[in-house]
Parts: C-alpha cells; structure tokens; sequence
C-alpha cells in the first residue's frame, strides 16, 4: 500500500474518530419536567389571597424539584412574562406556553399543549393567538371554547412561529382515546401528556410496536399545592426549550 494512500485513510479514519468522540461528548442529563400548570388567568385556584402567585409558583417548584415548568392557560399568555420574571435568577426553567382546545375530523375535543423558546413573550404568544390564528379575544383563558380552525394549519402557524406541540390528555376518555390513531398516523405526533399512564403507556407500546414515543404525565395543576404532584423525569442534552423540541418533534 502506497504512501499516500496510507495517509488518506489516516485522515478518513482520524475524522471518524473525531465524530465518534464529539458524538460521545453530548452528555444527556435527566430533568424533572411539569409543563401543565394553570394560573389565575385560568378558572383554577392558583390565586390565594395575600399571596404573589408567580414567585409563590417558582419556589414550590424549587422545592418539588422541578426543574422546567410552564403555566399553559387555555388560550392566554398573560402569565408568561409575569412566571418568566419571578424565575429571573433562579434554576428552575420556564418554558412559555399556551393551552389550545381544537378539532380533527373524528374529534371535537383535541386539548394540545403549546410550547415557545425562552425568549418568547405574552406578546408574542398573543400575536399568534389574536392576529395569526384569529382566535377572538373574548374567549382568552376560557377551557371551554372550541377552537374549529383546521388543525394542519393551527399547527403549521405554531410551528411557524418557533413552537412544538404535545397532545394533552388525549386518552381521559374514550372519545379522546379514539383520536390518538389519527393524531399519531395522520398528524405526525410523537409525544403525548398522558392522564392514565400506565394504562395508556401500554396502549401505545401495544398499538405502535416500531415506533419510539415520548409519554409524559404532567399534573394539570390548578392549585399551588397540586404543581408538581405528577411530573416527567426525561433525558435531555438541554434542559429548556432546545431539549424539550428534540424530544417531541412531529415527523
């Protein structure tokens, strides 16, 4: 073998090794996630009289040993820049989000989670709600409204705008049980916010044999006491937006 070839594949070889090595270097932590939290804004118990709802919120976290959370109002953002101040300084990461209630052609209760880099603001999120979406400004923070736009465009114009989405609580009974076929085979979901996890975890691993989800059960807290009473511990290279976004991405 000639010289030069020699030192060709000393090269291909070394840039193998190289990636080998880099790709060996992204260390994955686990992180204790609640991405369901409701807020005054909602029609829950988070408010309690004397009480500064925010901060109160960031350090139960702390102490529940949270370290991501989100406050996802049905079609409000005005807690996040309020959550997202209160953490300023603190370790517990706050994702902006927003909770959405839409259609699909076999479901008219389709509740999905909506989750926004850090940066984001309540400008911003209302912007996509308001202008982008047209949803009416009359029905901010109602869990009763029906959003009946077409589901591929609601969740193109989210994307659009930077954000991931994870169906919530889709199997709490069986007529939003019989939707996951479709959101999984037509809509491309692959993380879903469960209510019954273990049952439901089976269903999946069950129906979907070859195909990797990503199941969480987060605490849909309407009160300061119930955050944090059921979270997700989950691997990520990032603990905030990033990592969340490479684990639920669509396909």
């Amino acid at each position: 073998m000639s010289l030069v070839i020699c030192l060709i594949k000393g090269v291909f070889m070394s840039d193998s090794l190289n990636k080998k090595i880099k790709k060996s270097r992204v260390r994955r932590k686990s992180y204790c996630l609640d991405l369901r939290i409701q807020s005054p804004t909602s029609l829950g118990y988070m408010h309690i009289e004397g009480i500064d709802t925010a901060p109160a919120l960031v350090r139960l976290a702390k102490i529940k040993g949270l370290d991501v959370i989100s406050v996802t109002d049905f079609f409000s953002a005005r807690f996040v820049d309020e959550l997202k101040s209160a953490a300023e300084g603190s370790k517990v990461e706050v994702l902006p989000g927003v909770m959405l209630r839409c259609v699909i052609p076999n479901c008219e209760d389709v509740v999905v989670a909506c989750f926004f880099k850090e940066e984001a603001t309540t400008e911003y999120i209302s912007e996509l709600l308001f202008k982008h979406l047209a949803i009416p400004k009359s029905v901010e923070g109602s869990s009763s409204f029906v959003f009946r736009k077409d589901f591929k465009e609601v969740i193109s114009l989210v994307e659009e705008f930077g954000g991931v989405m994870i169906p919530s609580r889709m199997d709490k009974t069986p007529y939003r049980r019989d939707a996951l076929k479709s959101l999984v085979e037509d809509y491309g979901f692959r993380a879903f916010d469960l209510a019954y996890f273990s049952d439901s975890e089976k269903y999946f691993k069950e129906t979907w044999p070859e195909i990797e989800f990503h199941l969480f059960n987060f605490s849909n807290a309407k009160a300061l006491a119930q955050v944090g009473s059921r979270n997700s511990k989950v691997m990520m290279a990032k603990p905030g937006f990033r990592g969340l976004a490479g684990l639920v991405g669509r396909v």
